[in-house]
Order: structure tokens, then sequence, then C-alpha cells
């Protein structure tokens, strides 16, 4: 089966699952400020840190992605052919 990948909604980019995951793998990937604390902070401080530092992340990631999609969309609609996928049935 052959996909082509022509439009790219940003409705539903910002509405699906894919702003909690990246929120989610920030999260994780922002929390070992757990265990390298610095000097005169507390367990708290640290937590809290690492939680608004996974929000900044995911921010910064998600803004990247929908100027991508209207990048992406524009060239679609300028004439560039969309992305093509063939996939095989396993079975």
């Amino acid at each position: 089966m052959k996909i082509e990948i022509k439009k790219i909604s940003v409705a539903s980019l910002l509405v699906s699952a894919f702003p909690v995951v990246v929120f989610i793998a920030m999260l994780i990937s922002s929390l070992n400020m757990i265990f390298q604390p610095a000097a005169g902070v507390s367990f708290f401080a640290a937590l809290l840190q690492s939680f608004f530092l996974a929000i900044v992340k995911t921010l910064i990631l998600l803004i990247g992605a929908i100027i991508a999609a209207f990048v992406y969309n524009f060239l679609c609609a300028v004439g560039m052919k969309g992305l093509k996928f063939d996939l095989e049935d396993v079975g």
C-alpha cells in the first residue's frame, strides 16, 4: 500500500497526543537535575526547576514542529511532492 502525505494539519498536531508524549519525554530528560543538586538547592526546588525546564523544552519543540509543518505545507502548495511511504502487509 502506498501512502502520500500532502498536508499536515497544525490543529491536529496540537490537539493530538504529540504534545503529551513530548512533555513526558522532556520531563524524564530534565529529571537528571534532581540527581545533580547544586549547593544550597533543596529537593523541591530542583524538582520544580526540572518541571519548568520540561515545559520550556516542550514549548520550544512544539514551536519548531509548527514551523516545520507550515514550511512543509507551503512547499507542498508550491509544487513539491509529498512524502511517500510504501507499506507492506505482514501476515
